[in-house]
């Protein structure tokens, strides 16, 4: 496993400005679960990318998918940063909360069979539009259970899995994903933390303990912007959301999905 630790300057942290959410693309709403169906927002700069990026955003995931993209927690770090994938000439995919959970789902919700069904769909409408692509399932913060959930349940539903800053210790005694139990010598799976992460549900060390174990990869950054703010320790405007970074945090991960190497403002640690 690679170990990558990338250290960025304040004035470097300046100089990435944040991508603005998606605005333009394809609502697409399609049956689940009996009497329940789900919402999609997908947008693509190509007829047949090389990938498409699904992101499952963290807490409580209610996107409120409308004709113009999200409505609703917009500033949450893989959806404020969604253009990046467009303009890497990637198709994206935004993940609402299904109809029957419109104000957000909790993390059992997100580690059960209901959530992994609804997944299935998903991925069933995203091979039919994009049937030469692969498929990557990104999530971030509690987004981490919901794709965590599908690589337990299925671990070839998707031909990559990114878990960015990850829940694995338990907040109201609600599932993680501490428990994952996949082998990555024989799945493409990704973990990328912030070491100055804050947040109780997803510290750094774990997160590169549980990577080590599973023969995951992993890349840890080390970016304090926002830590000031207590209030945002769990959310999108800290270290915990990558405040600053976005696009390193994406550029590394892209290079990953194509090449299975870090970006080149990674480093090894010495």
């Amino acid at each position: 496993m690679k170990r990558l630790f990338c250290t960025l300057a304040v004035s470097l942290l300046m100089a990435n400005a944040q991508a603005n959410p998606l605005e333009q693309g394809d609502l697409v709403t399609f049956p689940t679960r009996e009497g329940v169906t789900q919402s999609l927002f997908i947008a693509t700069p190509a007829q047949q990318p090389a990938w498409v990026v699904v992101l499952f955003g963290g807490t409580p995931g209610a996107l409120h998918l409308g004709a113009g993209g999200a409505t609703t927690l917009k500033s949450n770090f893989l959806i404020r940063s969604a253009q990046h994938w467009i303009d890497a000439g990637d198709a994206v995919v935004l993940v609402d909360t299904p109809s029957d959970h419109p104000e957000g789902v909790d993390d059992d919700f997100r580690h059960g069979k209901d959530s992994f069904a609804d997944t299935q769909a998903i991925l069933k409408i995203v091979r039919e539009r994009f049937p030469n692509a692969k498929i990557a399932l990104v999530g971030t913060s509690s987004g981490t259970v919901s794709v965590g959930n599908a690589l337990a349940r299925d671990a070839k539903i998707a031909d990559a899995f990114v878990l960015t800053s990850p829940v694995t210790v338990s907040r109201k005694h609600e599932a993680t994903i501490a428990d994952l139990d996949v082998d990555g010598t024989q799945n493409r799976v990704l973990v990328v933390s912030n070491v100055r992460d804050q947040c109780q549900a997803s510290p750094a060390d774990i997160a590169k303990r549980l990577a080590s174990n599973r023969h995951y990869e992993y890349i840890e950054f080390d970016s304090s912007e926002g830590e000031d703010n207590r209030a945002q320790r769990c959310g999108a405007e800290s270290p915990h959301g990558f405040l600053g970074i976005e696009p390193a945090v994406l550029k590394a991960i892209q290079n990953w999905l194509t090449t299975q190497r870090a970006s080149a403002s990674a480093s090894t640690p010495q």
